[in-house]
């Protein structure tokens, strides 16, 4: 039963801020490239950016991120769960909320249709940056649950099967 649970490390937390900042923002600027109208206002400010920017902001989106890795460390330790459901819990509540925003904004598509009016093109159901930007979320928390736990499992020493496996 503890081979499946996830170890704790300081050292696996720490490595694991610049990978979802790393990961998240080529990602984004990737989704940025599909806005368009209105909702494509700043996306040339990626322009302007320096490298001290990128650098700041990767980690800064890592430190972001960490109390999702934190909780998704103590739910699966609490509930006795396994590390897939870690790597699941640490990606998908991230990018949960964002996902039901674009949607409860786009809803009004549905309930109440315009006609003869442009409406606002980020409040649409087939809007692609609604759907692209939690998928970045998810895939740069998934790359920061994964290098997270490689690092915990190895600084954790030998757990039960291995120390059977090595004989």
């Amino acid at each position: 039963m503890t081979a499946r649970l996830v170890p704790w490390s300081w050292i696996g937390l720490l490595a694991a801020i610049p990978v979802a900042g790393a990961v998240f923002l080529p990602l984004m600027w990737l989704t940025d490239q599909f806005r368009y109208g209105l909702d494509a206002d700043m996306v040339h400010l990626w322009a302007t950016r320096t490298p001290v920017w990128f650098v700041r902001g990767i980690f800064e989106i890592g430190v972001f991120g960490t109390p999702f890795l934190i909780l998704a460390y103590w739910v699966v330790r609490l509930r006795g769960l396994g590390r897939g459901w870690f790597f699941a819990i640490a990606s998908i509540v991230p990018a949960a909320p964002v996902l039901g925003l674009g949607l409860y904004f786009a809803l009004e598509e549905i309930l109440q249709p315009t006609r003869g009016v442009t409406p606002y093109e980020a409040s649409s159901l087939t809007y692609l940056p609604n759907y692209l930007a939690p998928v970045s979320i998810t895939a740069a928390m998934w790359a920061a649950a994964f290098i997270y736990l490689r690092i915990a499992i190895a600084l954790s020493g030998p757990g039960p099967g291995q120390i059977l496996s090595q004989r």
